[in-house]
């Protein structure tokens, strides 16, 4: 920040427009670190460059740039926390799905508990004991998740301990909300991963292919009119800078010349032979967290449709119990919420089924794709010969930058000093002043 006050409070004493020589000189700053700072101030501050006919470049600077640097500043602090908000919405969002659950439950006991305690003062013994059975019901779910830690794995009467649970990188919060809606798709980098293994394929390649090659990555069916045209290719030229190249015979096979050079030799990385999709998981949570969700769904269910059977007898009472006429305007949703909370996991589920069969049909099909490269047919062999007749693999060593970024045009090197014409007038000229001076060093004879 001192050196960015520094660049400013020079670029204003100096009129606004400057170079670089004008800020190095002023503040004492190395060139690059001038550079630096000129150019990140000129693009936060709307500043423009003038590049003059011998070449000098001169930045320019509007006479509120520093009004416009903290407008910009400011922008960037209220995105910054807008992101944070964002992020902590996302993140309320996710976790509000296990606190409303717990809320329901917690309502509907207590409703059920008020109702039952108004019913009490109506109604007779016998009349009491048909009621709504709320004391029974929770002898109807097999296992306790409120006091049994560890539901469906047994009980503490001597038999064999659970084993121990899996960690899991979601608090129980966020499983609920992973049990309602999963996390996501387990191939959204899926085209990225896609194109990196093609371009890796090209390069172990020698930068040349032929169609058949890529199919193992793509999403072609077998018997599809891209097949005759190789049009799935398209992509594949303009993403890589690719060229088609012709034998004799009329066969293709593509070229990409870019992929065909390389900083320095490189030992070739196992590429996989075919492309995988991730199958859908129903959650990322652990079992005993799902089991616990579900659990607490099923419960949460069953007691909302109690309170919505006795809807009417919670109306009655509503006029004299200030709970109760608080909770039933929210019976129907509470009812609605159980249903939906183990109706969407169900349909997710199934939905998963399907799309899985998705997952595992195009996976059959680029392996079935490999299984024909592995046995090639005639064709395939012939352009896979022609091919090799533009395998390259350049090298571009160090020793040959004529120019770098990372120092000045001052501290550049003059590479024509190493061109072997210039040497060779070295030589020749060395040639000639040698007897020159051998004849002035000769001594005089007395």
């Amino acid at each position: 920040m001192a050196t960015q006050t520094l660049v400013m409070d020079a670029v204003e004493q100096l009129g606004l427009r400057v170079t670089l020589g004008d800020i190095a000189s002023s503040t004492g700053l190395a060139l690059h670190e001038a550079k630096q700072e000129l150019l990140n101030l000129a693009q936060k501050a709307e500043g423009h460059l003038q590049v003059s006919r011998q070449g000098e470049i001169t930045y320019v600077f509007p006479p509120d740039f520093r009004s416009i640097l903290k407008r910009k500043e400011q922008q960037d602090r209220l995105a910054a926390l807008r992101r944070r908000l964002w992020g902590g919405f996302l993140y309320g969002l996710r976790i509000s799905f296990g606190i409303l659950l717990v809320v329901s439950i917690v309502l509907i006991v207590l409703a059920l508990i008020a109702l039952q305690m108004a019913s009490s003062r109506e109604q007779d013994n016998r009349s009491r004991s048909r009621g709504i059975g709320f004391y029974y019901f929770p002898n109807l779910w097999i296992g306790n998740p409120f006091w049994d830690p560890y539901p469906y794995y047994g009980s503490y009467s001597g038999r064999t301990r659970p084993r121990q649970p899996q960690k899991s990188e979601l608090n129980f919060l966020e499983a609920v909300y992973s049990f309602l809606f999963g996390d996501g798709d387990p191939n959204a980098n899926l085209e990225e991963e896609r194109y990196a293994l093609i371009g890796q394929l090209i390069r172990a390649n020698g930068g040349v292919i032929a169609a058949e090659q890529v199919l193992p990555y793509l999403d072609v069916e077998p018997g599809s009119p891209a097949l005759e045209y190789e049009d799935y290719m398209l992509p594949i030229l303009l993403k890589f800078d690719g060229q088609p190249e012709v034998s004799e015979d009329g066969d293709i096979v593509y070229r990409f010349p870019e992929l065909q050079v390389a900083a320095s030799e490189r030992k070739p990385k196992g590429i996989p032979e075919v492309l995988q999709e991730k199958p859908w998981v129903f959650s990322r949570a652990t079992p005993g967290q799902l089991t616990l969700a579900g659990g607490l769904g099923v419960l949460n269910f069953f007691l909302a449709a109690i309170l919505y059977g006795a809807r009417e007898e919670v109306a009655a009472a509503a006029g004299s119990n200030a709970f109760l006429a608080f909770i039933y305007p929210l019976i129907g949703f509470l009812f609605l919420y159980g249903s939906l909370f183990l109706a969407v996991p169900a349909v997710r589920w199934l939905a998963l089924q399907i799309r899985n069969q998705g997952v595992e049909r195009r996976n059959r099909v680029r392996q079935l794709w490999r299984e024909h490269l592995q046995h090639p047919t005639e064709a395939l062999l012939r352009k896979l010969n022609f091919a090799r007749r533009f395998r390259r693999q350049g090298v571009v060593p160090e020793s040959d930058t004529i120019y770098s970024t990372d120092r000045d045009l001052i501290e550049q090197r003059d590479y024509r000093l190493d061109e072997p014409a210039f040497r060779q007038l070295l030589e020749s000229k060395a040639q000639q002043d040698r007897p020159e001076t051998e004849q002035v060093r000769k001594p005089r004879p007395l």
